[in-house]
């Protein structure tokens, strides 16, 4: 029996959650107990509303989202 659990909420598809899940992963290899952590990968949907299939290109859904023009998004 774990001594300690932990519930990670994640989507699959979020940049940011593929950085803290490695980041998760690389800490908890170091850390002395963690045969002892019991890990639970739980799913979240960040947006609920977006498309199943991309018609636009990155740039130009970025674009409509921030209110920006495509130009705009692609500048550095």
């Amino acid at each position: 029996m774990s001594e300690l659990r932990v519930d990670i909420w994640s989507d699959v598809v979020c940049p940011w959650c593929a950085i803290g899940k490695r980041r998760f992963e690389d800490a908890l290899a170091r850390f002395a107990h963690r045969d002892e952590v019991d890990v639970v990968w739980r799913a979240f949907e960040l947006d609920p509303s977006a498309p199943a299939v991309q018609r636009d290109d990155n740039a130009t859904r970025l674009a409509r989202k921030y209110g920006r023009t495509r130009e705009q998004a692609v500048a550095p």
